[in-house]
């Protein structure tokens, strides 16, 4: 069968940073006979849901293998941003902001659907905040840029993440790996599989991270910014006979710490002496850059199980069936002060989410000499509960009104339900030799209901005011793809495809009555026309690897977030279809074997991106406090969109006397400046950065046990991953990238 056994034990297998190619590095004279000198090898990969060959895939696609991944360090889903042209990735209240070519989440409430989808070996994972999980024992990442509406059909307009992890084996295989770092570091990762009986065969694998915070509460004097997590995954593989596979996986991850928390940046209206422009936490901000004060310890608190079937079966040698069955279940639960300051006031929040979804698909893959299709059906449901109560106390803590009700200050809550389910098709044909055909579609029915059942006392505590706001809607849409690919030699490729997407309409959970004229209306669907043309090419006798992807799409109807003047509360939360969203781009991945031993890999991205016309208020205006001072959006950058970002990387492999190798290696990375608000002020920006991250490792003669000293982010660049106006505080907060830091790994592989 195709996806029957999976075993490294021929070959050592490593990509180079940011490319689309894995290098193998062969292992023995017999194997290294068979290959040309230097030559880089391309894996198979499944971005389009069949094998195939990564160069002969006409979409943008980054692949990093396991060991790639082991050599940048890249031990969770945010360090993927320096490794794949035009992805940016940042955090807003623990979620995963996952924005692609200027595509992505841009709020912060639950029930809104992120541009870039993320699947763990075909299941979505659905929530922005259950995606920190199941970043361990991968096989590899693939990251496919664009909209990839035809086969990936739950919105992902701005792209699509897979993590495949590794898969139960013919033979027993395993490793163990512990770090010990600064911060008091202290991470493990391991895995073990092989088989149990002639048919049955198992893997588990874990990985925990406990680490010490990069910052304190200045109040208590307890670390913030920390990390303690741990995850599991354990996965049987049966054999039932020679042509049917069935493989069973579950995934568990915990992590109880103080992270997440909005940190103080400056006060939003700094001089301004009108009384609803005053922060309320003035004069206890926190002095460090990455300090917190508060009077109480941020927490974060969340938990995520999930279990998926997968059955593969070779009906003849052309047709094969697949289907993916997928339950996950996230808990979320996080405290934090929103003055962001010591001073003590009716602030202190309380942000729980609770998500369960299911998803199944079954796919039918047909494969000839020259003609090659996929067809399927899918169908994914979905149910959120979500609260945001804020009030002086952490736990318990009450609000006693004139009226003598003992309650929250706000209490907002609400649910959401979604249900989908999609027909899809994929084809390509060779017309000639030289010349191939490819089209697809697919059909989605989308229907969404939302109830959000919220409480604020305004006035000093006079004014009660409590609604509910309920909405439902059903949205249908048909996706299309058609390309052309030509291949000129056997080393090259170039490709033109046309392609669309639909990010389905949904409304924001605990939001309503900040908005009491909309309430908690979902809004349309946004959809997106794209068009790419590409290069895809090898050179210098199969040792450089050189492709290209230059792009043009057009977004209707784009969903934006913002908070504005107004409401019971001074503030109102706004999420509608806005305005149009244009991007052109151009995306440069090469890799060169430049010598047996020396490596090197780059990436580059150009994009640029602009908004139509779209007039509204401004929430960092001090104008807007006293009356609307509109302003037009029309022309502005999207939201962590750099123009320009690259990434070079190397390394060096040194044999040693006693047959074991020393390898150095390297990688530079630098984003341009880019904005957090659709406004592109100063106050929600980040500036140009570089960072410099550096390895040493010592590998033994037998290839089994590893040593490795490493360090990342040496020039200590401070680097916001995010920034938000908190309306309720009159400040803008921030999240930040690791400071400098380094450790030392220890490894033993069999």
């Amino acid at each position: 069968m195709k996806h029957k056994i999976f075993t490294n034990k021929s070959r050592k297998i490593m990509a180079m940073g940011g490319d689309l190619t894995a290098l193998v590095y062969p292992m023995g004279e017999a194997y290294a006979a068979e290959e040309k000198k230097g030559a880089l090898e391309e894996i198979v990969i499944t971005a389009q849901k069949r094998e195939q060959s990564l160069q002969d895939v006409s979409t943008a696609v980054t692949a990093m293998t396991s060991d790639r991944l082991q050599d940048a360090g890249v031990s969770d889903i945010t360090s993927l941003q320096f490794y794949s042209p035009s992805l940016t990735i940042g955090t807003t209240f623990g979620y995963a902001n996952l924005f692609m070519r200027g595509l992505g989440l841009n709020t912060a409430f639950a029930n809104v659907d992120p541009s870039v989808t993320l699947y763990v070996d075909g299941a979505v994972i659905s929530q922005p905040s259950a995606q920190l999980f199941s970043f361990f024992d991968l096989e590899r990442v693939e990251v496919l840029r664009g909209p990839q509406g035809t086969l990936y059909g739950r919105n992902a307009t701005g792209g699509t993440i897979n993590l495949l992890a590794k898969k139960p084996t013919d033979e027993q295989e395993g490793f163990f790996r512990v770090t010990g770092g600064d911060y008091n570091l202290f991470q493990t990762e391991g895995g073990i599989g092989g088989p149990l009986t002639e048919r049955l065969s198992a893997r588990f694998a874990f990985q925990t991270i406990d680490r010490n915070g990069y910052g304190i509460n200045e109040v208590t004097g307890n670390d913030i910014d920390d990390s303690n997590r741990k995850a599991f995954r354990g996965q049987l593989l049966y054999r039932a006979s020679d042509t049917v596979d069935v493989l069973l996986a579950a995934e568990y991850g915990v992590e109880n710490d103080a992270s997440n928390a909005f940190l103080f940046k400056r006060k939003t209206f700094p001089g301004s002496t009108l009384p609803q422009a005053i922060a309320p936490g003035d004069g206890g901000f926190a002095v460090g850059e990455r300090n917190f004060a508060s009077n109480i310890d941020p927490e974060n608190d969340r938990e995520t199980f999930s279990i998926t079937g997968t059955v593969d079966w070779e009906i003849n040698e052309k047709l094969s069936f697949k289907n993916i069955m997928n339950y996950r279940k996230t808990d979320i639960a996080n405290y934090q002060d929103l003055d962001a300051s010591s001073i003590v006031n009716s602030s202190i929040q309380e942000f729980t989410f609770d998500s369960e979804q299911f998803s199944e698909e079954m796919q039918f893959v047909y494969t000839d000499d020259r003609f090659r299709a996929i067809a399927g059906f899918y169908y994914f449901k979905e149910d959120l509960f979500h609260t945001n109560k804020v009030d002086t106390l952490k736990l318990g803590g009450s609000f006693t009104s004139v009226a003598g009700d003992t309650e929250k200050r706000v209490d907002l809550s609400g649910t959401g339900q979604t249900r989908s389910w999609a027909l899809f098709w994929n084809a390509s044909f060779d017309v000639t030799e030289k010349i191939t055909l490819k089209g697809g579609g697919r059909y989605t029915k989308d229907t969404r209901n939302i109830s959000n059942d919220n409480i604020i006392w305004v006035a000093g505590g006079a004014v009660r005011l409590d609604a509910v706001f309920t909405d439902e809607e059903t949205f249908t849409d048909y996706n299309n793809e058609v390309g052309i690919e030509w291949r000129p030699n056997d080393d090259m490729m170039l490709y033109y495809t046309f392609s669309e997407g639909f990010k389905a309409g949904s409304g924001q959970l605990s939001s309503g009555i900040l908005n009491p004229v909309t309430g908690a209306n979902i809004i349309d669907p946004e959809t997106i026309i794209n068009h790419e043309v590409g290069l895809k090419s090898m050179w210098l006798e199969s040792s450089l690897m050189l492709n290209l992807a230059a792009y043009y799409y057009k977004v209707d109807g784009i969903q934006l977030d913002r908070t504005i003047p107004g409401g019971p509360t001074g503030f109102m939360n706004v999420f509608e279809n806005a305005t149009t969203q244009k991007a052109k781009g151009v995306e440069l991945e090469a890799t060169w074997a430049a010598t047996d031993q020396l490596r090197f890999s780059a990436t580059v991205a150009y994009q640029d991106t602009e908004f139509g016309s779209f007039t509204t208020a401004d929430p960092t205006n001090v104008l807007n406090l006293t009356g609307v001072d509109n302003v037009d959006i029309l022309g502005n950058q999207a939201r962590q969109a750099p123009k320009w970002a690259w990434n070079l990387h190397g390394d060096y492999l040194f044999p040693l006397s006693n047959d074991g190798t020393l390898t150095l290696s390297g990688d530079v990375s630098y984003k341009g400046d880019h904005f957090f608000s659709e406004f592109n002020n100063n106050i929600l920006h980040q500036g140009a950065y570089t960072l410099f991250d550096a390895r040493i490792r010592y590998t033994s003669p037998s290839e089994q046990w590893s040593v490795e000293l490493w360090g990342k982010n040496l020039s200590n660049e401070l680097v916001e991953s995010g920034n938000f106006a908190l309306a309720t505080g009159r400040i803008i907060v921030k999240t930040l990238l690791p400071p400098r830091t380094w450790g030392i790994i220890a490894g033993y592989k069999f």
